[in-house]
């Protein structure tokens, strides 16, 4: 009984949005409103539905306990390899934070959409949305900036609540490094967001959706970097083997106290600069997590990353994503 009144109460729920999207179609005034403003009220509308479904189950709230506590304890506890404790600036910050980051984020932002298509599918309710005369094209973006929404707010309140905290407690001006990390993170997430939509419009159930986005969480962090680095080994590249050895080093990155070490060396010593080839250009645009990786550690590896290049990858994993999404969302038999 329970479950056949949630489903209801999902269905009227799907028909009021329906009717809502479309209701400048039951007017004349609609031949005088311009495309733009439906556009975004459409928009705007499926995203603030997003948003709203998940505050209401707790996963906004949840998310951001969660995020709250890993980030304040890495910020605080982060230097214990060294022997340290609390918090030592804005720089050392960054190291802590980075593997929680890179591991945190990705699974985040895939198990977030990983049933945003799915979902709308099992339920029978895309049928009803779609049938008000919204296009398949506006229900993905608009999903997708709802679910771009809910990763938003628990990502930016805790780098903000730590941020604060470390600026009030060591009094160091130097917040850049920080900024540069909150952004590529929720830059990070977002492309993962855009994965995990593309596996849920794929998928033909919330489970198979689940296995597929862990699967690619695995891929990226893992697989990838020792896939490549055996493939370096193997063919005896010692220039490419150095370059991807900078950008993608698992074990180096990993070993906290040997970025903090790298980091002690390169404060007191003037930093090498390698220019990006078009070797490490092609490995960066493969996996965004080493784009994370090499963006957020230019001072200990002495990598520049521009950040056109940076925004460049970003852009076409969005739009490699979403276009595949709609591809497979018009192909699907409702």
């Amino acid at each position: 009984m329970t479950e056949t009144r949630t489903n209801y109460a999902k269905r009227l729920e799907c028909e009021q949005l329906a009717a809502a999207v479309s209701w400048p179609c039951s007017f004349e005034s609609r031949r005088h409103a311009g495309r733009s403003s439906n556009l975004s009220r459409q928009l705007r509308l499926i995203a603030s539905k997003e948003f709203n479904d998940r505050f209401r189950s707790g996963w906004v709230l949840a998310c951001v306990l969660v995020w709250l506590g890993a980030i304040g304890l890495t910020s605080f506890l982060g230097l214990l390899q060294i022997g340290r404790i609390g918090a030592q600036g804005y720089e050392r910050t960054v190291i802590s934070l980075l593997n929680l980051v890179q591991y945190l984020v990705p699974l985040l932002g895939l198990l977030l959409g990983h049933d945003l298509m799915v979902n709308e599918v099992e339920e029978r309710t895309l049928r009803l949305i779609l049938a008000g005369g919204l296009s398949r094209a506006r229900f993905l973006m608009g999903k997708f900036l709802g679910g771009c929404l809910t990763l938003t707010v628990p990502l930016l309140l805790g780098f903000t609540v730590a941020g604060t905290a470390v600026g009030l407690t060591t009094r160091d001006s130097s917040v850049a490094p920080f900024i540069r990390l909150a952004v590529s993170g929720l830059a990070l997430g977002i492309v993962f967001l855009g994965l995990g939509l593309m596996v849920s419009t794929f998928s033909r159930t919330r489970i198979q959706a689940l296995v597929f986005a862990l699967l690619t969480w695995c891929l990226a962090i893992f697989v990838f970097d020792l896939v490549g680095l055996a493939l370096l080994v193997s063919t005896k590249s010692p220039t490419a083997a150095h370059e991807i050895e900078l950008i993608c080093d698992a074990t180096h990155v990993n070993v906290a106290a040997d970025v903090h070490s790298e980091f002690d060396i390169t404060t007191n010593a003037k930093p090498r600069t390698i220019e990006p080839t078009s070797n490490s250009s092609f490995w960066l645009m493969l996996n965004p997590v080493d784009l994370f990786r090499a963006a957020n550690l230019e001072t200990q590896l002495g990598f520049n990353v521009s950040l056109w290049t940076s925004l460049l990858v970003t852009s076409l994993w969005l739009v490699v994503t979403l276009g595949a999404g709609l591809w497979k969302l018009k192909q699907t038999d409702l």
